[in-house]
């Protein structure tokens, strides 16, 4: 009898004197397709929370397609007070008989593919308290009708499209505003320093302008988390005032000058970003009372010492390019709940203590770019939880400590540019999670003999031993085990970007995941014989660079099998015999470059179906015969193929007289800008580092945005435009691809 009464399911609430059904929560609950307007879910006339958030109704439309909203348009459910659809791959414009909902106190839309503008519906929402309408994508200025709400205490738009001036605000109940990840334009307006009630104000990532300061917050007294990060706004003087319990302070990119001095009293401050802006010198020695500051990002300022950092409860330190010097102090071995530690582009000196390499907590090490000299001490301890370590661009020396076979859980491992001498460390091969390992540009020498391990390094993304003195053949059997190179995973092949330069707190917070390695995030390329980086890339971003080493031998046939490779760069070695036709089955290489070589033979014509190719050099071998005919080869000017005397076909001069050129129909696709197609690549360095987000509690992220999610964040606006019209030429080679198929 009990299982027949639906008050007693999971997910059901019910009035405790009559017995009817008040709330239903079938969150999360793997809900897919469209919901009918004829349900008996609307018969339920007592229901005061609806939650289906986090289900997949197919980017339906409203009201047609799951056809709840419009059943609320009818007032069919009267009583309802809360109604959550976050997350629920919804579509279409903003239903506007939610103004209908007159005893609405909660409204959550955020997470969907809304679009159009935001209609001025609210006004017979008098009892609103909490409006969530983030991560969609509305356009059009802000809704007027919500500016003088007397209920309303929680108001995020955050991460759409919305543009304008902020108007006056009269929301005196408001308590958390997040405005941040638009296009809002002009001054604060100044009635916000009348919302008294503030304790959350996020307003990063707009396009504002003029000066503020602390005085625009004075009177907020409860005032907890303020981020205007990259808002456009300028933060301008100090004044005597405090904010007794602010924990949370992100001014990136405002051109701050010097420390807020409200920061001296602000005891509770945990988070502190500070970073891109214009602060010099040192830190003032009150900066070391700061006992409960636990996440510091002052990177990117032009700070010359570490000297009164409050190392106790330190868990994350960016520190990245300022103007460090000196060794690391002493004080940094007495943290013991460091977490990440990024000190890279720095002209910081000495040998490495060995405390950061004996933490029982650290996962990130980047202390690449400074000029760290001596042996990597051998001091990796049994369970040790690095996932990323980078030490590159300095001038270490000696061999790479086997004490990092300890480090199990390791994904990156870059030591380039250092002085290391020593021969390949084939024990790596117990790191069975490593995704990059780049040793280029050091002394390493001799064969690459094979592994104990069937398949080592399964896991491979990044693969770079360019710039060293290894000599014997191809290491085939070593590359045999990057399985992650050879099978495409539908499950990472999204269009996923990862930051490289600074930790961002702000409103982008994420979880622990990021903390992994599970990314790569710089590339540099050789365009027209100048390095470019790359501060973002692809997570799928595979490559293999042997560059500038003493291999020979031929190029075995079984390189054809990776065939979700992007990058492959075999150029200034010793290689012999023909190019392998089965290259032709790396469906999806973007750049190749076997220059400076011994190669003969003709250039396979089936090389022309590598659709998605954009840097191809071939130059400087004993190639012969005539150039493929095709609309991606015809793109490749005389550079790729300089040097091989008795080549023929265009874009060379020399015709091919007797010999007919070889052709191969490929489809017809858009002639579009690449700055790939422009480029002289000479060789592919592959970067990665530790440029990271913030990740926090899980706590903290329910309070501030009641689930964490991953960010996007851009830093400048040439990477950001080469990235866009890279994915903009993918996307069109793909689509015609389809187009021929079907």
């Amino acid at each position: 009898m009990s299982s027949m009464d639906c008050c007693r399911w999971d997910g059901i609430t019910c009035d405790g004197f009559t017995g009817h059904v008040i709330g239903l929560d079938l969150s999360c609950s793997r809900l897919e397709g469209t919901i009918h307007p004829n349900s008996s879910l609307f018969q339920l006339r007592h229901l005061q929370t609806l939650d289906l958030s986090a289900n997949d109704f197919s980017g339906s439309q409203f009201p047609q397609g799951i056809g709840i909203l419009h059943s609320l348009g009818t007032t069919t459910l009267k009583a309802l007070k809360i109604l959550r659809l976050s997350g629920c791959n919804l579509a279409g414009p903003f239903p506007e008989f939610i103004g209908n909902l007159s005893q609405i106190t909660q409204l959550h839309l955020s997470d969907n593919n809304l679009d159009g503008k935001i209609p001025d519906v609210f006004s017979n929402l008098q009892l609103l308290t909490s409006l969530s309408l983030e991560n969609n994508n509305f356009t059009g200025r802000f809704p007027s009708s919500l500016v003088d709400f007397t209920n309303l205490q929680v108001l995020r738009l955050r991460d759409n499209s919305l543009s304008g001036t902020l108007p006056e605000f009269e929301i005196n109940s408001l308590k958390t505003l997040d405005l941040s990840r638009n296009q809002f334009s002009g001054p604060i307006p100044q009635s916000l320093r009348h919302l008294l009630n503030l304790t959350v104000v996020f307003l990063g990532q707009n396009k504002l302008s003029g000066e503020i300061g602390a005085e625009m917050f004075s009177s907020m007294t409860n005032l907890s988390i303020l981020d205007l990060s990259n808002s456009g706004l300028s933060w301008s003087g100090n004044i005597n005032t405090t904010f007794p319990l602010l924990s949370y302070l992100a001014l990136r990119s405002c051109r701050v000058k010097d420390f807020p001095d409200f920061i001296f009293n602000s005891k509770k401050l945990w988070i502190l970003d500070l970073s891109e802006n214009e602060i010099h010198g040192q830190f003032p020695k009150w900066f070391g009372g700061l006992s409960a500051l636990a996440n510091l990002n002052l990177s990117h300022n032009y700070f010359t010492s570490l000297d009164h950092i409050p190392w106790e409860r330190m868990t994350i330190l960016d520190l990245q390019s300022n103007s460090l010097g000196g060794p690391l102090p002493s004080p940094i071995c007495t943290s013991t709940s460091l977490y990440m530690i990024n000190l890279s582009y720095n002209n910081l000196s000495s040998e490495i203590p060995n405390c950061l390499f004996t933490s029982s907590l650290l996962k990130v090490l980047d202390l690449r770019a400074n000029n760290f000299h001596g042996p990597i001490p051998n001091k990796f301890p049994k369970y040790s939880r690095l996932v990323h370590i980078n030490l590159s661009k300095n001038k270490l020396v000696g061999p790479i400590p086997t004490s990092l076979v300890n480090c199990t859980s390791l994904r990156v491992l870059d030591l380039g540019n250092n002085k290391i001498q020593s021969t390949f460390p084939t024990w790596l091969e117990t790191l069975q999670e490593l995704e990059a390992l780049i040793l280029k540009s050091n002394r390493f020498y001799g064969p690459i003999v094979a592994f104990k391990t069937k398949s080592p390094f399964p896991n491979m993304r990044i693969f770079d031993l360019s710039g060293n003195s290894f000599t014997g053949s191809l290491p085939m059997e070593v590359l045999k085990g990057f399985k992650a190179m050879m099978y495409m995973d539908a499950h990472k092949s999204g269009v996923e970007y990862y930051v490289e330069k600074t930790m961002s707190f702000g409103s982008y917070l994420v979880d622990e995941l990021l903390y992994t390695g599970l990314y790569v995030e710089s590339v540099i390329l050789v365009m027209k014989n100048q390095e470019t980086k790359f501060n973002k890339i692809l997570k799928m971003f595979t490559t293999i660079d042997l560059s500038r080493n003493k291999f020979e031998g031929e190029i075995p046939k079984f390189i054809g099998n990776f065939n979700s490779l992007l990058l492959l760069n075999l150029s200034h070695n010793n290689l012999t015999g023909h190019i392998p036709i089965e290259m032709k089955n790396m469906s999806t290489l973007e750049a190749l470059d076997l220059s400076f070589n011994h190669l003969t033979g003709k250039i396979p014509v089936e090389l022309a179906r590598l659709t998605f190719l954009a840097v191809l050099n071939l130059s400087h071998n004993h190639l012969v015969g005539p150039i493929p005919q095709s609309n991606q080869f015809n793109k490749f000017s005389n550079d790729s193929y300089l040097g091989n005397s008795e080549l023929c076909g265009f874009p060379l001069s020399n015709e091919c007289g007797h010999h007919k050129s070889a052709s191969v129909p490929v489809e017809q696709e858009e002639d579009e800008p690449s700055f790939l197609s422009e480029m002289t690549w000479q060789s592919v360095l592959i970067g990665y580092g530790c440029g990271l987000t913030f990740g926090f509690g899980i706590v903290y992220l329910i309070y501030l945005f009641e689930r964490p999610r991953w960010c996007i964040d851009s830093f400048e606006t040439i990477t950001r435009e080469m990235i866009y019209i890279v994915l903009r030429a993918r996307k069109r080679r793909r689509r015609n691809f389809h187009r021929t198929r079907h």
